[in-house]
């Protein structure tokens, strides 16, 4: 597997560089549905990709051009706001993806973080949007249960 290059790149916000989708066979795109939704918002792409190791679905939006782009924020809603947080004006493009109801925000920011530098279906799926580098939020460590 490639070594993915990860920077600090602010108080907030940890910048990642996304290996190259044809680098690795297993990093290839396997999305299931790609799609422009909603007509009044030609720029949003609904990007659904099926992991078949655990048999789930992990859905995604892309906001704005993010093929070939640098530093795409990405964000997390539960899923049943996703596209409805596509709709909302933004300031730039963006990668919204769909987490599971009831999960604490700093549980997906480990998650995500963890599948961007180790590996795993929502590595895959953002690569399948084009960016080349991503920003995500910094977390707080995990609780210790003091």
């Amino acid at each position: 597997m490639d070594h993915i290059v990860e920077s600090h790149f602010g108080w907030t916000t940890r910048r990642v560089v996304l290996p190259h989708p044809g680098a690795s066979r297993d990093m290839s795109c396997g999305v299931v549905t790609d799609c422009r939704p909603l007509p009044e918002r030609p720029d949003v792409r609904l990007l659904v990709f099926h992991d078949d190791a655990d048999d789930s679905d992990y859905d995604a939006v892309a906001i704005g051009k993010t093929e070939g782009a640098n530093d795409i924020p990405v964000l997390t809603t539960v899923e049943e706001c996703l596209l409805v947080t596509a709709t909302r004006p933004g300031s730039g493009p963006a990668i919204v993806l769909a987490a599971p109801p009831g999960e604490d925000e700093g549980r997906r920011v480990r998650e995500i973080t963890r599948q961007l530098l180790r590996g795993g279906p929502l590595l895959r799926l953002i690569l399948c949007t084009g960016a080349l580098s991503v920003l995500v939020p910094l977390h707080s460590p995990a609780p210790t249960g003091r």
